[in-house]
């Protein structure tokens, strides 16, 4: 009897995950994909229907880095639309959990014109190293990760409203790699996001992407393969920092990926940043290369720019998509850096 009891037990637990898991695909299965237009594509990476290309970079339109001194100088780490021209802005240093808001105004083209501080939103409590905002705008609700207690936290009204922690990341989580990223698919109402480098356990260059829902529960969990870093040989007193660096969802079930290589070497000069974007479809093999770009600290060039925040920015009037993205300058770092932003406009849409 405690057999065929268990044995129950266990069927009907079966049939639950299976149930949840096709929920969770339901809307992927069917979603019609929308590919950007390119053309003279020889490889490709095999998503729905036909072979797609798994390089459209020479589309996309990769507009010139501005840095703006109407800021407060920071370690911007993401940003996220909220309406019109503004921005919640997060900050992985400081003093309290909040955020900016930023008005960044853009030409017809999707070039920066300005970038405006409205203000700061406190919510009080400790900043544990803030590194990801979404907006939702089914509640109105701000939604940031911490990476130094991988948790998501939902605010709003001046109030933290509840706190997820996710587990695995937690518990598994190596040094400054953890919670890195977070965005909101409008498609599925669901929240996505990554750990910045792989978990004690999992594979090299292995991450771990989760689906969440509404309530910050997780539906869903897929496999994504970072590239090999370029620097090969880090010598003493040198760092290389390697990993996903933010996540944001196209509003049709696919997601752009920012990859992130931080070189630094021992004496600083010669330093390099180099970031790629990759558009992905979750539950799908293959990554598709849409931006991908280096800049540097050397005696001459002083475009060293630690890109982590991307969202999306307006659509322009002939359809096509800009991509904004924000750097962390550690506060300006000994009057080096800067404060960088630039914008990416993405092909249309077939």
């Amino acid at each position: 009897m405690i057999r065929r009891l268990l044995t129950c037990c266990l069927l009907l637990m079966a049939l639950s995950l299976h149930a949840q898991q096709m929920g969770t695909r339901a809307y992927l299965a069917g979603t019609s994909l929308k590919v950007f237009k390119v053309d003279g594509v020889s490889d490709s990476v095999a998503w729905t229907g036909a072979p797609q290309p798994s390089d459209i970079s020479s589309g996309v339109k990769l507009l010139p880095q501005r840095a703006f001194t109407t800021i407060p100088p920071g370690n911007y780490s993401g940003l996220t639309c909220i309406g019109g021209d503004d921005y919640a802005v997060i900050t992985d240093k400081g003093n309290a959990t909040g955020y900016y808001i930023f008005r960044i105004n853009m030409d017809a083209d999707g070039r920066i014109i300005s970038v405006k501080n409205m203000g700061w939103n406190d919510y009080g409590g400790r900043n544990e190293d803030i590194e990801a905002v979404a907006y939702c705008p089914k509640n109105g609700h701000i939604y940031i990760a911490n990476e130094q207690t991988a948790t998501i936290m939902e605010l709003y009204g001046g109030k933290v409203l509840a706190s997820h922690t996710l587990s695995d990341y937690k518990e598994l989580g190596v040094g400054n790699s953890i919670v890195e990223s977070l965005c909101y698919d409008t498609l599925s109402a669901h929240f996505f996001t990554i750990n910045e480098g792989p978990l004690k356990g999992d594979a090299h260059l292995h991450l771990r992407l989760k689906e969440l829902d509404g309530s910050l529960n997780e539906v869903a969990h897929y496999t994504y393969v970072l590239d090999k870093p370029q620097a090969r040989h880090v010598g003493k007193g040198a760092e290389d920092a390697h990993g996903v660096a933010e996540l944001t969802a196209l509003g049709d079930g696919s997601l752009l990926v920012l990859e992130r290589e931080f070189y630094v070497p021992k004496l600083k000069l010669g330093a390099w940043v180099r970031n790629k974007v990759y558009r992905i479809w979750p539950g799908h093999e293959g990554k598709q290369l849409v931006a991908d770009w280096k800049t540097e600290l050397t005696a001459l060039r002083h475009s060293l720019a630690n890109y982590e925040g991307m969202c999306l920015g307006p659509r322009l009037k002939d359809g096509r998509q800009v991509v904004l993205l924000c750097s962390d300058s550690q506060n300006r770092y000994k009057g080096v850096l800067k404060d960088w932003f630039r914008t990416i406009v993405l092909p249309e849409k077939e």
